[in-house]
């Protein structure tokens, strides 16, 4: 629902609050910027912006797609910026006025309406809000189990939901950037892509009509997906049996829940490379998994000798306490987590995601004829 009084549920409507805003011209901006605030005139990052005569783009600023207002990693002072094309496939919602066809094959006007999530896995909570604030009555965003979604009543006069997944699509202009700089933002390329991925979910209706139909690509929430490298775990099986025997041994006589204790244990950890971040207190660590190999290893060799090993150990005991352990239940669930431990700590465990696509199954009159 809009929060600024003046709906904007129909290509007429949008169209009539583009021509109905002032553009701001300022020693900021130019008039060629054309500089047209959705709302209050302070957020001027939230905009409308007229790509064509039949095509306008609402902006919510500072994100991939603004050629004014631009993401943090565009470079400064070069001069460069996103094309209409680019501006046109990032924009959080297009409103268009498209000639097609109807089944009979007979000319009709159609209002197509493209929402798109942000570029990147990150949440992108300033989207979701715009999307909140500037959708149509007729479509709304909602988020859940960190996933977003769309819904909109169809022209069965039912309510539809299709999930709005995220994307990796940077626009050539900076992809091209990235690929020549010679600093950090170089690695960025590799986690974007140049072409457009098409991740949007697109609706149409005829104009004057309410209802809207999907047409393109649907989308089904990604799968999580996560397996062991069991050959790799079984090369280190002597060291993890060794370390487990060490661990019931000293674990009920360590002080673990010692704050300062376990706060200095870690500290070896961070000093020798074997966690990436310096930790604190009884937070989890992020481990280097070739360096808890190496430490598993001089365990095996060393035994109380080995001060990363002892360090080792204490984080392990911090985040599950032996000495809680009172029956053979409570020692199957301490051997549990310490697989899981030793899963996560030597990096023995790929993560990947298998997202789901298909072409839709609704039927639809829109023929884009661009």
């Amino acid at each position: 629902m809009n929060i600024h009084g003046e709906s904007l549920n129909t290509f007429e409507q949008v169209e009539a609050r583009y021509n109905g805003i002032k553009p701001m011209i300022s020693k900021n901006h130019t008039k060629e910027q054309d500089i047209r605030p959705l709302g209050e005139r302070r957020k001027k990052h939230e905009r409308i912006k007229k790509l064509s005569d039949s095509c306008y783009a609402l902006m919510d600023g500072y994100n991939y797609g603004d050629d004014v207002f631009k993401t943090w990693k565009f470079p400064d002072g070069l001069g460069i910026a996103h094309t209409l094309k680019e501006i046109y496939a990032l924009a959080p919602i297009t409103w268009e006025r498209v000639i097609g066809s109807n089944a009979e094959g007979e000319p009709v006007t159609n209002e197509v309406l493209k929402i798109r999530n942000g570029t990147g896995d990150q949440a992108h909570n300033v989207r979701y809000k715009f999307l909140e604030n500037y959708l149509p009555w007729q479509v709304s965003f909602s988020v859940a189990s960190g996933k977003q979604f769309i819904s909109f009543w169809n022209t069965k006069n039912t309510r539809s939901k299709a999930f709005l997944p995220k994307s990796d699509y940077a626009g050539a202009t900076l992809w091209d950037y990235w690929v020549e700089a010679k600093d950090w933002k170089n690695s960025l390329a590799s986690r974007h892509t140049r072409e457009d991925d098409e991740h949007y979910i697109m609706l149409v209706r005829q104009e004057g009509e309410q209802r809207f139909s999907h047409t393109g690509k649907q989308f089904t929430p990604p799968k999580r997906r996560s397996k062991v490298d069991v050959e790799a775990k079984a090369e280190l099986k002597p060291w993890i049996d060794n370390f487990w025997d060490w661990a019931c041994a000293l674990g009920t006589v360590l002080p673990t829940d010692d704050f300062d204790y376990v706060h200095t244990q870690k500290q070896i950890l961070y000093a020798h490379y074997v966690v990436y971040t310096k930790p604190y207190g009884y937070g989890v660590c992020d481990y280097n998994g070739q360096e808890v190999k190496r430490v598993l290893k001089s365990v095996s060799e060393g035994g109380s000798e080995s001060p990363e090993g002892l360090a080792l150990l204490v984080c392990f005991l911090s985040e599950t306490e032996i000495k809680q352990a009172t029956s053979p239940e409570d020692l199957k669930t301490f051997r549990t987590k310490f697989n899981q431990f030793i899963n996560r700590s030597c990096g023995l465990v790929d993560k990947w995601e298998e997202p789901t696509m298909q072409s839709n199954n609704f039927s639809s009159t829109y023929n884009k004829g661009k």
